[in-house]
Parts: structure tokens; C-alpha cells; sequence
């Protein structure tokens, strides 16, 4: 029933709680964040409430804040704010360094420590590209191809959930085949009467200008390409299996408060709490 609240339902909750509780109130997009930020926040000043996504996310706060509620801020992902030029100024509304969190986590140490656990050490060498960048250019034409689609491009809504990757992703080089990226995701939309080639022009064109892949790629699609790239090419004698889910905890589990304080995230909370003084957020 959760994916059903409203942000009228969860401000509620947020003011229900304010009557037993007086610290912190921090509104995250969803559980699957809350589970990393809770190890990061004081627990005894600071309560998290997933929001069932970062739209919902906002307007709890906008809710919030309109009737004077101290204590409350939310944490989204940036998605493609900084393609878009939006700066994110609103006082109690902070955004990921990068496209969202599964990006911060790949661009940390703990991509690192993963591939200590699941890469076979002959076969980085032999690729001659650092993983980190070969996972980046992989993912920036899907990443650019999202943005198309969004509401803030051509608003084709098209549907990249459940893409199967196996079928656009090619090994040697590890990379995506955009012709079949395109007609995967067209047949995921249900949306026949795309054009193909009209579809890839723009892509390419887009590819051709320069967008930083950390705010352009998804980290969903950067992890789906990480197991594929596991599987099929770097991987050692475990990683035959491994999936996106494996990956996906393996990294939130690999990812530690040291790497969380190296964030400009991190440095903004801190802003936060100094401008809210009586409330807390961080251990």
C-alpha cells in the first residue's frame, strides 16, 4: 500500500511524528536510499521517511514548508537538473553529486572494492581502459536517450524500465549497439511508430556534444552494464551469475562513511544543519 500515499498522506505522517518527536525530519525518494542514508544519519535527532519518489519527494516539503514546519528537508536525485541548467537553490531540498545515488556510489572507492570481489585482475589489464570510464561511455548514449525522452527534451515517454540489456549490449568493446538500443526500447514502449532513424540522428548528434556522462548517465543502466560487463568480459570465475540486484548491494555495502564525507552532498547537510541549528542530521 505504500506506493500508494500521496504527499499529502506522507506530510501527514511527517506531522503525526512531530507530535512525539522534535529533531529532524529528512523525506528520501525511497527505501532502497533509505537503507544507505540511515547509516549515515544521527538516529537519535534524525528520522527518514521514504517518499515513493523524488516528485512526491518535493511536494512533501513544498506541503511542509507552507505551513511553517521546522526541521524538514529532503534529499533527491539530481536526474538531469544540471543538463537541464536547474540549480536546485530551494533551501531544503539537496540533491546527489552526480545523475543520482548508484552514480555516487560507482564513482566512489566502493566500485573499487567490488572489483577487487568480482573482476579477474588479467582481464583489466588486458582491456587498457579503466573500468570506471568504459562503464561511462557505455552508458551515455542510453543516458542521453532518457533525456530525449524526457519531459524536459522531446517528452516522448518512452519506457526504460525492464529493458532486457543482453539484447543492445556488445562485448569487445564493451558498448551498446544504439540501433538496437533504440528498437529494444521502442518495443518496451509499445511505441511502433517511433522513427528509428529520426531517433538516432538525435543521438548521435547528441553524443557528438559534450555533456558530462556523471550527470547524463543512470546509474541503474551503468550497474546493468557493470553485470553484463562481469558476466561476459572482466569477470572472474564468481561473477558468472552475478546480476544487477548482487551488484546493486555490493556496492551499497561497500560504500562507508569516508567516501560519503569526500561529497559535496555531504558538505551541503552540514550547510543545512548550520543554518537550522537546533536540528541534526549527520552522525
Amino acid at each position: 500500500m505504500k506506493k500508494y500515499l500521496t504527499a499529502d498522506d506522507i506530510a501527514n505522517s511527517a506531522r503525526m511524528m512531530r507530535t512525539q518527536y522534535s529533531g529532524s525530519i529528512v523525506i528520501i525518494e525511497g527505501s532502497t536510499d533509505m537503507r544507505l542514508y540511515k547509516r549515515f544519519v544521527d538516529d537519535r535527532k534524525c528520522r527518514l521517511i521514504p517518499a515513493n519518489g523524488k516528485e512526491n519527494a518535493i511536494k512533501v516539503v513544498k506541503i511542509l514548508e507552507s505551513s511553517n514546519f521546522k526541521g524538514i528537508l529532503t534529499i533527491v536525485d539530481a536526474d538531469f537538473w544540471r543538463l537541464d541548467g536547474i540549480e536546485g537553490k530551494e533551501k531544503n531540498v539537496l540533491a546527489t553529486d552526480t545523475h543520482d545515488l548508484e552514480t555516487m556510489l560507482i564513482a566512489s572507492e566502493a566500485l573499487d572494492r567490488l572489483l577487487e570481489e568480482f573482476a579477474a585482475p588479467f582481464k583489466l589489464q588486458k582491456m587498457r581502459t579503466p573500468v570506471r570510464e568504459l562503464l561511462l561511455d557505455a552508458a551515455m548514449p542510453i543516458g542521453l536517450f532518457r533525456w530525449l525522452s524526457s519531459s524536459s527534451k522531446d517528452k516522448l515517454s518512452l519506457r526504460f524500465k525492464d529493458m532486457h540489456f543482453d539484447n543492445f549490449m556488445q562485448k569487445f568493446p564493451l558498448s551498446v549497439n544504439i540501433k538496437h538500443l533504440i528498437r529494444e526500447v521502442k518495443e518496451n514502449s509499445n511505441e511502433y511508430s517511433l522513427s528509428e532513424k529520426n531517433i538516432k540522428r538525435k543521438m548521435i548528434t547528441l553524443l557528438k556534444e559534450e555533456h558530462d556522462p556523471w550527470q547524463t548517465c543512470s546509474g541503474h543502466d551503468i550497474v546493468e552494464i557493470l553485470a553484463f560487463g562481469l558476466r561476459e568480459v572482466f569477470g572472474n570465475s564468481d561473477s558468472r551469475y552475478v546480476t544487477e540486484g548482487i551488484i546493486d548491494r555490493s556496492l551499497r555495502l561497500a560504500y562507508d562513511i569516508t567516501m560519503f564525507r569526500e561529497t559535496d552532498l555531504y558538505t551541503s547537510i552540514q550547510e543545512w544543519e548550520d543554518r537550522n541549528p537546533t536540528f541534526v542530521v549527520l552522525q
